[in-house]
């Protein structure tokens, strides 16, 4: 059975968070709430879009094509896009040195597009897969950033399909994290 959606007004002022497992249809969930959030509210929102280039093959055993996906754009004045290129640490490292520095990287580069979203100064924000920054940083710098909006709907992997190693369990410990401090929270 699947959660129901949360109304536009159930997510304005709040911090809601989509957490699921592979091909659950978290950004597919997130995109039908970014429609419907911004036909109730006409302020101004980020969609900041941290899904990786998924690679068409991968040395990981858990590897299927379809995972990840970003957000389309909304055909809105009011919706400002951002995003960066970021690679898929699980899918590409050959090594675990290699997933650690990827990961590392990929951090760095969502440090700068969230500086840019913050100077838009926009009140709501919608981010798709947020696990991308929490293979690289803690919890709390996410949610350092995320506070200086009104409105936070969020979206990442939460499940155990990509494996359980020490990488794997440093992202569901930060995704924990999250799920521990949000308003409201959906679990495909």
């Amino acid at each position: 059975m699947k959660p129901a959606m949360p109304s536009a007004e159930e997510c304005h002022g709040r911090f809601v968070l989509i957490v699921g497992d592979v091909n659950r249809g978290k950004t597919t969930f997130t995109a039908r709430l970014l429609q419907s959030y911004t036909q109730a509210f006409p302020e101004p929102v980020a969609v900041v879009d941290l899904a990786p280039r998924v690679p068409h093959t991968s040395p990981h055993p858990a590897f299927r094509p379809g995972i990840g996906g970003r957000l389309v754009p909304l055909d809105s004045h009011r919706v400002s896009y951002f995003f960066t290129e970021l690679a898929a640490p699980r899918l590409q490292a050959v090594t675990v040195e290699e997933r650690w520095k990827l990961a590392k990287e990929n951090a760095q580069r969502i440090e700068s597009l969230f500086a840019q979203v913050l100077k838009a100064k926009v009140p709501t924000v919608f981010v798709n897969d947020a696990s991308l920054y929490l293979q690289g940083r803690p919890a709390e710098n996410l949610l350092a950033w995320l506070h200086g909006f009104t409105t936070r709907v969020v979206n990442g992997y939460y499940g155990d399909t990509l494996g359980v190693d020490a990488f794997s369990l440093q992202e569901r410990r930060r995704m924990e994290q999250l799920m521990r401090r949000c308003d409201v929270l959906v679990r495909l």
